[in-house]
């Protein structure tokens, strides 16, 4: 008897221990890819973010720690409102694990907060305020992609080696374009430049020639365009129509992507300079993840399709490693974990939430020169090491860092 009673002693010791173990909690693994499917981002993320993360649950067979992996998605029509309405449906009846994509920042800004309070996971591939993982940190999200420090510190540096001194800013009134103008202008002052201009439209304005007007009458030697998707499209396309070309004032945009430069055209987007967090061909790894979504999509992935990609792969990586879905044991194993994928060969997750990683100076080719596929459209001018292109955690304002 007394042999029987040990023995039930240790069974029931062994199941109070079993969340040590850790189990997936439901019959499947849920991930809602919330994204802009409609509005001026959804060529940079959309149906191409939610390929891309069906794309990484395949390389796993579709299922994880023996439970069957789902990936659903809805627009959030760029509303916070919308948006909050959408995740809180997800997380409180749909079941959803993890949250990925995420486009636009003020979306983004109210989904972390809601994370947070469900203490469940979200990895933001689309949006860019380096808020996320600034005063706005969240110990459940990760910041994949790019954010607004890295990419205006980067492009400012750049444009100030090249002795331009005098920027005007044609900017997205809101929480992405607010955050690019201060961190490029804070560089700018730093290095010995001035603002001669800033105007600022609401997201998916059509006529920018008023305020190209403005830019070329400030005597600015370089416009800013603190703007993305199809917004800086139609500004590149207005600027040229008023003879803006490199002789006469020097166009940026620091986040745009290559899905932009394919969307003008090698005429209007020759040598155009901007930041990008991944480059199609960069190495093999690169190469191959560009061929296969190709061959979805019929187009090659932008850096937060890829970033989506790389997302959802760790995060599944993640959940086969501990056998679980729960936000803290998943977050944990992201934390510890080197990043190494067609994305990045060299990622690391910080205390603040930042997935550190290299970006690009690229330039974009013009008519004349080769190109060895219909996307080869740019060329690689610089790698900037992630160590030197993200904010140091020293300078964050994010409490998780202190």
């Amino acid at each position: 008897m007394k042999k029987l009673t040990i023995t039930l002693l240790a069974a029931l010791a062994a199941s109070v221990s079993a969340p040590a173990l850790a189990q997936v909690s439901k019959d499947e693994i849920t991930i809602g890819v919330l994204t802009d499917m409609s509005g001026p981002f959804s060529h940079q993320t959309g149906q191409g973010s939610v390929a891309a993360a069906r794309m990484a649950v395949k390389e796993f067979g579709g299922t994880v720690a023996g439970k069957p992996v789902r990936v659903i998605s809805a627009d959030h029509q760029n509303k916070p409102d919308v948006a909050l309405n959408i995740a809180r449906q997800w997380l409180d009846v749909e079941g959803v694990d993890v949250i990925v994509d995420l486009a636009s920042s003020a979306v983004a800004l109210a989904v972390q907060d809601l994370v947070r309070e469900k203490n469940k996971v979200v990895l933001f591939t689309g949006p860019g305020t380096d808020r996320l993982t600034n005063d706005s940190c969240s110990p459940n999200g990760v910041h994949w992609v790019y954010d607004t420090y890295a990419t205006g510190t980067a492009m400012a540096n750049a444009l100030l080696d090249a002795g331009s001194k005098k920027w005007f800013f044609i900017g997205n009134d809101s929480a992405f374009g607010r955050s690019m103008v201060e961190v490029m202008t804070k560089a700018l002052v730093a290095g010995g430049g001035k603002v001669v201009g800033e105007v600022w439209h609401p997201t998916g304005a059509s006529d920018y020639s008023s305020f190209l007007l403005q830019a070329r009458a400030s005597g600015a030697d370089v416009l800013v365009a603190a703007n993305g998707g199809t917004d800086f499209v139609a500004t590149i396309k207005q600027a040229r129509e008023f003879g803006m070309t490199d002789d006469k004032i020097r166009i940026v945009g620091p986040t745009i992507t290559m899905r932009d430069i394919l969307a003008l055209g090698p005429e209007l987007a020759q040598g155009l300079h901007y930041v990008d967090a991944f480059y199609w061909n960069l190495n093999d790894g690169t190469r191959t993840l560009t061929n296969d979504f190709n061959a979805i999509q019929n187009n090659p992935p932008g850096q937060a399709q890829a970033g989506t990609y790389s997302a959802v792969r760790s995060y599944l990586q993640a959940v086969e490693a501990v056998k679980s879905d729960q936000a803290e044991p998943v977050l944990k194993k992201l934390h510890e974990t080197k990043i190494s994928d067609a994305f990045t060969t060299s990622g690391e997750i910080r205390v603040d939430g930042r997935m550190v990683h290299d970006i690009y100076l690229v330039r974009a080719k013009g008519p004349s020169d080769p190109k060895a596929t219909a996307w080869d459209v740019v060329d690689l001018v610089a790698t900037i090491p992630g160590d030197k292109a993200f904010r140091p955690l020293a300078d964050s304002a994010c409490p998780l860092a202190k």
